[in-house]
This record gives C-alpha cells, sequence and structure tokens, in this order.
C-alpha cells in the first residue's frame, strides 16, 4: 500500500477510533481510568521499573496519573528547533509544568532533558494512542512524535487505550511505526510478542 493510501486510511481510521472514546461518559471515564491503572500495576514489568515515562492526558486520553506517585516521572516537551520531544524529569506537578504545544501542559524550560542513553535503557515509557491492534501497532495523533521518540528507545513501551479504541483487524502501517510490547485496556492486558 503507497504511503499516501496509508495515511488517507489512517487519517479515517484515526477519526472513528476517537469519536468512539469521546463517546465514553464522564462516569465510566474514571472507572475505566482507575481499571486501567490497577491493570498496569499488576504488570511485573511496571512494579520493577523505578524510572517511567508518561504524559499528561490531553483530551478524551486515558489517564494515568494515579500511576505516577512512588516512580521517578518524566514527561514530555516539544523541542521546537529539532521539532521532536524531549522527556524531562519531574519532581512537582504544580510547579514544574507550563503550557506547552496544543495547550497540553508541558515540563517548563528551565528543567534539562533527560540524557538519551538513561532514557533508552532505564526507562520504562508508558505512552497514549488513538487506537492499537493485537498485534502492537499503534495509531498516535499523526505528528509521528512518539515514533521518532521510541526509535531511540532499547526498553519495550506500553500503550494505554480503552477497550473501544483496540482495533480487532490489523491497523495499517509504515516502517517508521514503532509498534508497542504491551496494550492495556479496563478489560485486559495484551502481551504483543506472540501476535507479532
Amino acid at each position: 500500500m503507497a504511503t499516501e493510501t496509508v495515511d488517507a486510511v489512517k487519517q479515517t481510521l484515526r477519526r472513528e477510533f476517537s469519536a468512539r472514546r469521546k463517546a465514553i461518559t464522564a462516569q465510566m471515564r474514571q472507572e475505566y481510568n482507575a481499571a486501567i491503572c490497577e491493570n498496569i500495576r499488576a504488570l511485573p514489568v511496571f512494579q520493577k521499573a523505578r524510572n517511567i515515562a508518561a504524559y499528561i492526558s490531553f483530551g478524551a486520553e486515558v489517564d494515568l496519573s494515579a500511576l505516577f506517585p512512588g516512580k521517578r516521572l518524566f514527561l514530555p516537551r516539544f523541542e521546537a528547533h529539532s521539532g521532536v520531544y524531549e522527556m524531562v524529569a519531574i519532581e512537582d506537578l504544580k510547579h514544574d509544568l507550563l503550557p506547552g504545544k496544543y495547550g497540553i501542559p508541558e515540563p517548563s524550560p528551565s528543567l534539562p532533558a533527560a540524557e538519551p542513553g538513561f532514557l533508552a535503557s532505564q526507562v520504562l515509557f508508558l505512552i497514549p494512542a488513538v487506537a492499537c491492534d493485537r498485534c502492537g501497532c499503534r495509531l498516535g495523533r499523526g505528528g509521528g512524535y512518539y515514533d521518532r521518540l521510541l526509535a531511540q528507545i532499547d526498553t519495550p513501551p506500553l500503550a494505554a487505550i480503552y477497550s473501544c479504541q483496540l482495533s480487532d483487524t490489523p491497523l495499517p502501517g509504515t516502517e517508521h511505526d514503532r509498534p508497542v510490547r504491551w496494550v492495556v485496556t479496563e478489560r485486559e492486558v495484551i502481551d504483543t510478542t506472540g501476535n507479532q
């Protein structure tokens, strides 16, 4: 499939899965967020991780903030010169964050970016997605920011989604798309290694 065709199909799927996610009521979202966090908390890889890279939920994304206490937390900050996200250690969510790209809270420019070598091997990445399939193919917002970030990471990442965002059929991808090792919903934890 040509790249242009893949991109067009991805855009259609983004709209479809975004609409599904937005249709979840506020009360159900709270319950689902709690269940997803419990499912992640039960994973040995999360229990062993001292450092996690996560995100501040935006719009209808899964809220993972209940997992932040007790871990060294890294959050993404957009680096305008290079057009990529860098990860920054956060001590205090109230004081260390400022409105960033797209209005999403980001680490203050005064905080240093984490060393790439440390991020590559010592940090468990918990990432958002618009959709995932059971093989670990992830559909993001479309900027390729996480794919570029994950290209430098050795530790297998985890995507957190609601079950309505899980695609029963394989999602389209390109060679630049980075798969995830685990897909966690409010209903299940999918280890994609047996499905790839």
